[in-house]
């Protein structure tokens, strides 16, 4: 089934720190869909709750060396 998360970031740098988080996020197994707002700061998934849960994406977050908060 098909689940949506929000993440706040606050540690971006420019906006294409944003665009490679999102493509980061887009690879990520289970990602329907991603999109990250450079300008708030918001992060919105879609995803296959039977393939991946939000831990993953917060590591994949964490690993493109960015802080992710649940909204």
């Amino acid at each position: 089934m098909t689940e949506t998360v929000e993440y706040r970031i606050t540690d971006f740098d420019c906006p294409t720190c944003a665009s490679n988080l999102e493509r980061a996020l887009k690879r990520a197994e289970g990602v329907e869909d991603a999109e990250v707002h450079y300008t708030t700061g918001r992060v919105e998934l879609e995803y296959d709750d039977g393939v991946a849960d939000p831990e993953s994406f917060e590591r994949t977050i964490s690993n493109q060396g960015y802080t992710a908060r649940p909204r």
